[in-house]
């Protein structure tokens, strides 16, 4: 029986904070609720995103700790000032760790410093011990999300049924006798690389230790997001250009289509490690759409709407498969 993410880490999050107590009890720490709450915190996530938050969290606790205890060192010794501080904190942690994690720990930190201050006070060494016992729960953290019942984004599978996704949207505009509405297909292509996106900084941690490299990710990344421009406007052109094309053009745009459909599927046949034929060079294309040109200059020559179209959607899909070559050469260095 296959167990949920959210059960890893809930069993993630106790087996962490079972190791924090034991060390919290072996060494009898004071304050060894810092250590437990922050990697019962940093847990609560798939291992990415454990090594995110740990970085963010231990940079953050220093960054915030130095602030705020530089602040309260220089500000005069009043509990009000103190207790305005205080409140300053507790706002903009409330208010802004939902939407930027980093600035969250952040001002978190300063409300921990005013916090003491105001409770009994805050001095150098409470700094030290902040600091190290967020980098022991940050570590405790890491250790579990790796060895016990891992959590981790499966990044082949993301970029996979994102090509697939491509492919369909394609299939169902270019090929389908019915075709169906291109801004529902843009949407969901739109939302699925939006979803990459957010996952990305956690997916990049993700293969910290693998062949892929966060420079290669990124490069990887940034060609998705090209392809994706040049499919959406493939789609929601060849809706309103459609009736002007030419017999002619649809046989260019056929080919088009079936180069296209190939170098998709063979990217596919790449990353899941099957036998794949050779990627179709973008040069076929280029080729295609200057003896086009050439055949009848004039038409081109002619700036008019119906013709430009044509034209526009054969270099739509020149400028397509230019970005699937780059990701399959890629990953061929990555991979092969």
């Amino acid at each position: 029986m296959q167990i949920r993410n959210t059960t890893k880490m809930a069993f993630q999050a106790a087996m962490a904070i079972s190791i924090a107590e034991v060390i919290n009890w072996y060494f009898q720490m004071e304050r060894g609720y810092w250590i437990i709450l922050t990697a019962m915190a940093l847990t609560t996530q798939t291992w990415g995103e454990s090594i995110k938050r740990s970085i963010e969290r231990v940079s953050m606790t220093i960054l915030g700790g130095l602030c705020g205890t530089g602040l309260y060192f220089l500000l005069p010794a009043n509990d009000t000032l103190i207790l305005v501080l205080l409140l300053t904190f507790v706002f903009f942690t409330v208010y802004i760790l939902p939407i930027n994690h980093l600035l969250g720990v952040f001002t978190l930190t300063g409300f921990v410093v005013f916090l003491f201050a105001l409770l009994s006070d805050w001095t150098l060494f409470l700094l030290r011990e902040r600091i190290l016992d967020t980098v022991l729960g940050a570590l405790i953290a890491i250790f579990v999300g790796c060895i016990f019942l891992p959590v981790r984004t499966n990044i082949i599978d993301i970029f996979i049924g994102y090509l697939e996704k491509m492919n369909a949207a394609l299939t169902l505009t270019f090929t389908s006798q019915q075709q169906s509405s291109p801004v529902i297909s843009n949407q969901n292509l739109y939302a699925d690389f939006q979803t990459i996106r957010k996952q990305a900084i956690a997916i990049r941690y993700e293969v910290l230790f693998h062949r892929l490299s966060r420079q290669e990710f990124n490069s990887l990344l940034m060609h998705m997001a090209f392809s994706t421009q040049y499919v959406a406007g493939l789609t929601e052109a060849y809706r309103w250009l459609a009736c002007y094309l030419t017999s002619e053009d649809k046989v260019h745009l056929e080919t088009a289509v079936k180069t296209t459909q190939h170098n998709l599927a063979v990217l596919i046949k790449h990353l899941k490690r099957q036998k794949h034929p050779s990627m179709l060079p973008v040069i076929n294309l280029t080729d295609l759409l200057t003896k086009a040109i050439s055949t009848d200059a004039q038409r081109f020559a002619s700036l008019e709407s119906e013709a430009l179209g044509f034209y526009s959607l054969m270099y739509f899909f020149t400028r397509l498969n230019a970005q699937l070559n780059e990701s399959y050469r890629l990953l061929s260095h990555v991979y092969d």
